[in-house]
Order: structure tokens, then sequence, then C-alpha cells
């Protein structure tokens, strides 16, 4: 090489830039010299630094390495990449083909039933024993009952007796719906009762007369000696008791009770008689000693 050159690049193949001097340079590409005249400027600058670039470029190929980047990432995202709390994101299976939505709609389930099961259903209560009692009755039951002397019967609910036993003291004529129904007078009563269901029921009841039963009375003497008299006869009272109800000043002992006809008369005492039943019968009675 001549003084005053330099010279860039190798011998063979490849381009050579060789300068001079003398304001001449050589430029030698793939083994041909290409000689042209330049000024030494800034020109020559920038043409050596673009020709230098070319060859960086040639060498490095960055494309390819931002290519193999690329395919790293998307390798690494099929792998997975692990998620903050620690396990690894997957990639969700295909759910397959969309369906109708007929199909595969759940059945729906029936509604639990609100309403009572028989578990649920409250027992019914039991029935009042007064309210069976008063419907157990009948026309002719012969009844425990009668008046205690001050206006009350002596049991709360009717029970049926023997008609033929000594405690038979009255007896059921009719069985109505108010006790105004029922026939009044000597000797009768009528017991009425309302049930739980707001029904009403009467008895209709006649005393049971019989000889050695006693009763309280008011007597009075009149002018002439006799005595005349008002008893309360469906009042069943102690033939040997002392005492009477207020009002009331002697005990009567039933002598006989008809069917028609005349008390008959009996020595020691006077004999008095009550028309029972609306007339249909008589007792007879006489005062006991106290």
């Amino acid at each position: 090489m001549n003084s005053g050159e330099t010279q860039d690049g190798a011998d063979g193949g490849g381009t050579h830039i060789t300068a001079r001097a003398d304001n001449r340079s050589r430029v030698t590409v793939a083994g041909r010299d290409v000689n042209s005249t330049y000024f030494v400027s800034a020109s020559t600058a920038a043409l050596a630094a673009l020709v230098g670039l070319v060859l960086l470029v040639g060498v490095w190929q960055p494309w390819q390495e931002t290519a193999a980047t690329g395919e790293r990432d998307r390798t690494r995202a099929a792998i997975g990449s692990e998620s903050p709390g620690g396990s690894s994101a997957t990639t969700a299976p295909d759910p397959g083909p969309a369906s109708d939505g007929e199909d595969d709609e759940e059945p729906e389930e029936p509604e639990p039933s609100t309403g009572p099961t028989p578990s649920d259903s409250p027992s019914p209560d039991p029935p009042d024993p007064d309210d069976v009692a008063f419907a157990s009755v009948g026309v002719g039951t012969c009844l425990n009952v009668y008046d205690d002397g001050w206006g009350e019967l002596n049991h709360e609910r009717p029970s049926a007796v023997d008609c033929g036993a000594g405690f038979a003291y009255s007896k059921v004529t009719m069985v109505t719906t108010a006790a105004t129904n029922c026939p009044d007078g000597a000797g009768r009563r009528a017991w009425g009762h309302v049930n739980d269901d707001g029904s009403l029921i009467a008895l209709c009841l006649d005393r049971v007369f019989a000889t050695g039963q006693c009763f309280p009375a008011i007597l009075d003497r009149q002018a002439d000696g006799s005595l005349n008299g008002e008893g309360r006869l469906f009042t069943v009272w102690g033939c040997d008791r002392t005492d009477v109800p207020r009002g009331y000043n002697a005990v009567m002992a039933i002598t006989a009770v008809l069917r028609g006809g005349r008390c008959p008369e009996r020595t020691g005492g006077q004999t008095l008689s009550w028309d029972v039943f609306n007339g249909a019968a008589t007792v007879c009675a006489v005062q006991t000693e106290t």
C-alpha cells in the first residue's frame, strides 16, 4: 500500500476502502475496484458510518432474537405461569359444543308442601263430659236427681239409674232445646244445659214419689184447727232431720201416691194432700214429729 493510504477490510471477498492523501479513494467491492474522488468531510464520515451500520446489521440480525424471544414467551404461556397465590394457572378445558338450552335444563323440584301434615294437625279436644251425659239421656230414663232444698239440683250432670231403685227420684218425660218448652206445675222441673258448641238441651223431669220419702213444707193452722200447707214437692229431705230450708217450718212424710181418689185418714195426725202433674196424681203426707 502506497504511503498516505489507509485500508479498511481484508484481502479477498468483501468491501475494501482505500483513502489517499490526494483526495482520491479506492473502493474494492467483491474483488472489483471502484475509484472515486471524494473530499474528506462530514459526507465521508456519514458514508463510513452507514457502511458500518450495514455490516453490523448483517452480523447481529435483531429480528431473529425478537422471534426467538416471542417463541419463548409463547412456550412459557403454554406451560403456565405461577399465580401469586402459589398455584399455577392452567388452560381451561374445551367445554364442547353449546347446547340448545332445553335438554340440559335441570328438572324443577316440586316446592315443599306448606299445608299441615297429619302429624302436625292438632288433635281434637275430648268431648265435654256434661255434654255427653245430657246427650245420652232419653225419654223414660230415671235419674238420681232432686232439688236439694235450696233451689239447686243435687248433681251437675244426669246419670241414669234403675227406675225400680229407691234412689230413682226423677224421670225424663221429654228432651227439648229450651227449658221453657217443658210442662210446669207441682212435681215437675226443667233441667237446661248449654253444650260447648253453643247448642241447647233441656230435660223435662217428673218427680218420682214413693211412700216413706219426705219433703219440707210450710203449714198454716186454720181457725177450725185444720192444717193447710204448701209443700216443696221436688225436694227430697231427710225424714229425721230437725232443720228445714229457710221459709219452711215442717217436714212431711209421704204416706201414699194416688192416681185418683182421696187420701186415707190416719189416726194421730192430719193427712194432707197435694195434687201433682197437673192433677194426674195425688201425694198424701203427714207431718213428722220433730
